[in-house]
């Protein structure tokens, strides 16, 4: 039964009638001769019938609400909204206090992860026991990479304890492989679990106070795919860390977002989009977006974009399309549960449609205050055409830094633009430090510790963390460009697995995106939608064809918006060379003395990125919740998957 805001005040109202009666009329009145626990028996109700009254008109005055809640979904968005509000001022306050002292709080965060680890066989085997400060840290253990921990992680994978972690991990994260070219399968236990709980306080402690709307009734549409689980041999869960196994708690959350809790376990991406937008569209009054990157909403938007007639078909009639390849059991459910033939509202999305796609959100959407995703480094590009298109009017926030190995920091100024976050590091989630960027190709660099770093500096990070990673090199490089009192702010720069490099010249993939951006300022008659490169040497069936190309090059792959038939001259596409010689000092070098040849610049056919992201998630594993796509291609297959999409 939905629940309107008349009602919730008229509940409010009852309660309070309730409340009074309570303590008037059997604590306070002389005539009832009450006993000492009978008085504080009615007081008690009392009490409860006065929050319940409190909730009810505070929940009455969150206008506007989504028309489809149930007094359950109602109250628990409402449990929620305050529970985070509490829980994030705690956060918040924890943090600045954290950042006074620093170094202090990094000390004790190292004593508690060589505590609890010093009695498994990686702590017996590294003198944790022993180690005292961050020096003795430093030079009893080296600096490590994911394949130093695959034997100990098989092994725990098959129910050994005490190898890693003193105790059975209850998740294993799986990472996307998307930057690596293979999955790292990392053991989670209730700690690491928490530091990551303590991040997301942090952040709803800042986005819920600077962004009003989000703190109404109006449900949230979540861009979510239920992943594909798997188990250990030991019967442990394996799966990303942007999305656990269903359980009570989950599910509880899941009643908040627009998609019914029915239709989550859908793990097909398309048929999911489909039924997100579809549910997403019904409900006029949805107050925010949220999704693991903004390519999703990209593709939100595309989807709306295409399907949108057969979209308003459905929600005219309260059905939905056969085409759509899903479960009788859930079609029916859903179609019986929540969808109810509304003309009225497809009238409203068709004309609202008809007018073009700028600032369609909005229009569709009038809540709509935010879309919660990450837009550091190269998502920027997807967020910046968001706004110009299909979020014109909106704000996009990308609210923590992290990945699957650790959780980084927390994005405090939610109105910076995309592409120019910058987060507060958290201190008590890992232990850090720091190579400064001149020495990453080192193996055993020397590190700086978080007091030492300095603004306007490059570094990649290394984290000892809660899920048995210790000095671990994140692959991540990072910037230093401020600091909250003593606690680094740092924004996202590349990733080292990213790197392009033909003749040891090391192109980021920050440099190459700088390039690519400006190139396309000047191919003024189109748009950029998605690219990536390759090094020659991985092309070998390529370099057995191109007599012409001697030295090692640059292969690109670039998909355009601009018509049906997007053509680029040779000079258009000798720019970004060009370009990115401007961006770059060392491959402007090598290109100067013909030790590296030209780049080959491709020009795909329409939809290719959108099959390439198939292809991933079909020949690597990874959740579409948590994909990227590569900017350097690291395996020979996603080349020929590339080349087979040249445009003629």
């Amino acid at each position: 039964m939905a629940v309107s805001l008349r009602r919730v005040f008229a509940a409010g109202v009852v309660f309070l009638l309730l409340a009074y009666y309570q303590f008037v009329y059997n604590v306070f009145n002389l005539e009832h001769n009450l006993g000492f626990f009978s008085r504080l028996w009615s007081a008690l109700w009392g009490i409860i019938f006065s929050v319940l009254a409190a909730m009810a008109f505070d929940m009455s005055r969150m206008s506007p609400a989504s028309e489809a809640h149930t007094w359950l979904s109602a109250i628990t968005q409402y449990s929620f909204i305050v529970v985070s509000m509490c829980m994030g001022q705690f956060a918040k306050r924890r943090l600045d206090q954290d950042s006074i002292r620093t170094k202090e709080v990094q000390d004790e965060m190292l004593r508690n992860i060589l505590k609890k680890r010093s009695q498994t066989e990686w702590g017996k085997n590294h003198n944790f026991a022993s180690i005292s400060t961050r020096e003795e840290y430093v030079k009893k253990q080296a600096l490590t990479t994911y394949p130093d921990y695959k034997d100990s992680i098989d092994r725990v994978m098959k129910g050994e304890v005490g190898i890693l972690l003193p105790e059975k991990p209850f998740y294993f994260g799986v990472t996307s492989s998307t930057s690596s070219g293979f999955s790292k399968v990392l053991p989670i236990d209730l700690a690491a679990f928490k530091s990551i709980v303590y991040t997301l306080m942090a952040y709803m402690g800042t986005v819920l106070p600077k962004f009003p709307p989000i703190r109404s009734l109006g449900r949230s549409i979540r861009l979510f795919i239920m992943p594909r689980f798997r188990y250990t041999e030991a019967g442990i869960v394996m799966g990303p860390m942007s999305g656990m196994p269903r359980t009570f708690y989950v599910d509880l959350y899941l009643r908040t977002t627009t998609t019914p809790l029915e239709a989550m376990d859908i793990s097909n991406e398309q048929q999911m989009l489909y039924l997100h937008l579809l549910f997403a569209l019904k409900d006029k009054h949805a107050s925010k977006i949220e999704t693991g990157f903004s390519s999703m909403v990209q593709t939100f938007g595309l989807c709306l974009e295409e399907k949108w007639p057969q979209l308003v078909e459905d929600i005219r009639k309260g059905s939905i399309t056969p085409d759509l390849n899903i479960d009788e059991g859930i079609r029916w459910k859903l179609i019986n549960e929540y969808m109810k033939p509304d003309p009225m509202r497809a009238d409203e999305i068709e004309r609202e449609i008809k007018k073009g796609f700028d600032g369609i959100f909005k229009r569709l959407w009038p809540s709509l205050s935010v879309i919660v995703a990450a837009t550091s480094g190269t998502f920027a590009m997807y967020a910046e055409r968001l706004l110009r298109s299909y979020a014109r009017g909106c704000t996009i926030y990308s609210p923590v830094y992290g990945s699957t190995e650790a959780m980084v920091g927390v994005n405090l100024d939610p109105n910076r633009k995309a592409g120019d976050e910058r987060y507060t590091m958290m201190p008590t989630v890992a232990f850090f430090e720091f190579i400064p960027i001149e020495h990453i190709g080192e193996e055993q660099p020397k590190t700086l510790f978080i007091d030492q770093v300095k603004a306007g500096e490059k570094y990649e990070l290394v984290a000892s963390t809660l899920c048995a990673l210790y000095r671990f090199r994140i692959g991540d490089v990072i910037e230093v460009v401020d600091f909250m009192n003593r606690l680094p702010i740092i924004c996202f720069k590349y990733r080292t697995g990213q790197l392009l490099s033909v003749h040891g010249e090391k192109t980021s993939e920050d440099a190459f995106y700088q390039a690519m951006i400006n190139t396309v300022k000047q191919w003024s008659t189109v748009t950029l939608k998605d690219y990536s490169c390759a090094e020659s040497v991985l092309d070998e069936q390529g370099n057995r064809d191109a007599s012409t190309h001697v030295a090692p090059y640059y292969i690109v792959f670039i998909e355009l918006v601009g018509g049906d038939d997007v053509k680029l001259t040779e000079k258009q596409k000798a720019m970004l060379d060009d370009n990115l010689q401007l961006e770059t000092y060392p491959y402007a070098s090598f290109r100067r003395k013909d030790a590296i040849g030209p780049m080959k610049v491709n020009i795909v056919t329409p939809g290719t990125f959108e099959a390439f992201r198939d292809y991933i998630i079909h020949h690597s594993g990874a959740s579409i919740n948590q994909l990227k796509v590569p900017r350097a291609l690291r395996r020979p297959d996603y080349i020929e998957f590339m080349k087979g999409r040249i445009a003629p």
